[in-house]
């Protein structure tokens, strides 16, 4: 069990690295750059995305999961790490759209989108969350064993 808790928190850190990276690689003022720089913006901004990001978000679910199974984990606070941990997904798909609109999906001309940095604050209260939901197990969720979880 040591080395699959290993592996998760390995791909968990390599995933939420890559949610706090994305946002700040697309608010990149695109006015103030040459074509070569923007060309390497985007491809910089795709591999992170999909080669790097994306597979440490499907393996640190995958080993999440069987950490789950393996330790016969239960209880209101794995129902809530869940919940936050479905946000980082939903967050993590958020960036694709953002990469697909803002043109590095292989389109030349980007499109204009405001890009806010409410996207940066998004991983900056979920990972703490999460990282606070497994590590202390509060003890507000003790009192809740036994609902409808």
């Amino acid at each position: 069990m040591g080395w699959l808790m290993a592996a998760h928190i390995a791909t968990l850190t390599i995933w939420s690295a890559g949610l706090l990276y994305l946002p700040v690689l697309y608010m990149v003022n695109r006015k103030e750059h040459n074509a070569e720089t923007l060309r390497r913006l985007r491809v910089i901004s795709r591999v992170a995305y999909t080669r790097i990001a994306s597979p440490a978000a499907v393996l640190a679910i995958l080993t999440g999961t069987a950490l789950v199974y393996v330790a016969d984990a239960s209880g209101a606070w794995l129902a809530a790490k869940l919940a936050v941990v479905t946000l980082m997904g939903v967050f993590h798909a958020y960036c694709g759209h953002m990469l697909a609109l803002l043109g590095h999906e292989g389109q030349h001309k980007a499109q204009r989108h405001t890009i806010a940095g409410w996207q940066l604050i998004v991983p900056l209260l979920l990972i703490p969350t999460v990282l606070w939901l497994v590590l202390a197990k509060p003890a507000f969720f003790a009192n809740m064993e036994g609902g409808p979880w």
